[in-house]
C-alpha cells in the first residue's frame, strides 16, 4: 500500500487508502461590483487547497492504536507550513499544515486494522526545481509555472568585481556592491529577501537601490552583471 511523506518524515506503519477528497486546484472567490446593468470583476482570492487524505494502520489491541495516534500526533501537528509528498503523486509537493485535530481511529469491524482521515490544507503546490543559466545580456527565459515564483541565483566569480547585478526587462532588479575577487560565490534569495557569500549572510552589500522581482509565467527576460545560474519551484497554484 502506498503511504505519504510529511515534513521530510514517514511512519511506515501508516497506509493510504481509498477516497481521497482533493479538487484539481483551490477554489477561487470571486468579487464583483455592479455598475447598472453590469458587473465588473473587482478581485479574486485564491482559497487554500484542501487534501482529506483516508489512512489506516495496524493494531492488535486499543493500547495500541492508541499509541500509533500519539505518533501520529507528534509527527503531523506542526507550527509552520511543511512537504506532503504523496506516493501515488510523483513530482508534486503539497505544502501544508493539518487542520482540525488527528480523530480517534475507528477498528474496522473485529479485525486489526484501524481507519480515520486526515484533513490538510496546502498554501501552494509545487513541483520540479528548474534551473536558468543567465548570461550578460537579456536573453529570454520561459517560466513554466502557472503563477508568479521566488527564485534563488548563484554566482561564482571569474575575477574582480565591484559590485553585481541581476535584472529583468521590467525595472526588477538587485544590487550588490561589494569588492569581489575570483571563486567568490554569491547567493541571492529572492523569497527570504537574503544575500549569502561563500555561505556567510551579507546584508550590508545588498544596495537600497535593489527593486526585487519575481518570476512570472510565460516568458521573462533576464541578465547578469556576471554568469549566473537562477534555480525556481514550479509552481500549480
Amino acid at each position: 500500500m502506498a503511504s505519504f511523506t510529511f515534513n521530510g518524515f514517514r511512519n511506515e506503519k501508516i497506509k493510504m487508502t481509498e477516497g481521497r477528497q482533493k479538487g484539481p486546484f483551490a477554489s477561487i472567490t470571486r468579487n464583483f461590483v455592479r455598475y447598472g446593468k453590469a458587473y465588473r470583476l473587482k478581485s479574486s482570492q485564491r482559497e487554500l487547497l484542501e487534501i482529506i487524505q483516508p489512512i489506516a494502520f495496524k493494531a492488535s489491541t486499543e493500547e495500541e492504536a492508541i499509541l500509533i495516534q500519539d505518533e501520529l500526533s507528534s509527527w503531523l501537528v506542526t507550527k509552520d507550513i511543511s512537504p506532503l509528498i504523496l506516493d501515488d503523486e510523483p513530482g508534486r509537493t503539497y505544502w501544508c499544515v493539518v487542520d482540525g485535530t488527528i480523530e480517534n481511529f475507528k477498528r474496522k469491524e473485529r479485525s486489526i486494522i484501524w481507519e480515520g482521515s486526515i484533513r490538510f490544507l496546502s498554501k501552494y503546490t509545487s513541483g520540479r526545481v528548474l534551473s536558468l543559466p543567465i548570461g550578460t545580456t537579456f536573453a529570454n527565459h520561459t517560466i513554466v509555472s502557472k503563477v508568479e515564483t521566488p527564485w534563488k541565483s548563484r554566482t561564482v566569480f571569474s575575477g574582480a568585481v565591484s559590485s553585481f547585478t541581476i535584472e529583468n526587462d521590467q525595472s526588477g532588479k538587485v544590487i550588490c556592491q561589494y569588492g569581489f575577487i575570483s571563486n567568490d560565490v554569491l547567493e541571492i534569495d529572492y523569497k527570504k529577501r537574503k544575500v549569502t557569500l561563500n555561505g556567510e549572510a551579507r546584508p550590508s552589500i545588498l544596495l537600497m537601490q535593489s527593486n526585487w522581482f519575481d518570476l512570472k509565467p510565460g516568458v521573462n527576460r533576464l541578465k547578469a552583471s556576471q554568469p549566473s545560474t537562477v534555480t525556481y519551484d514550479e509552481l500549480f497554484h
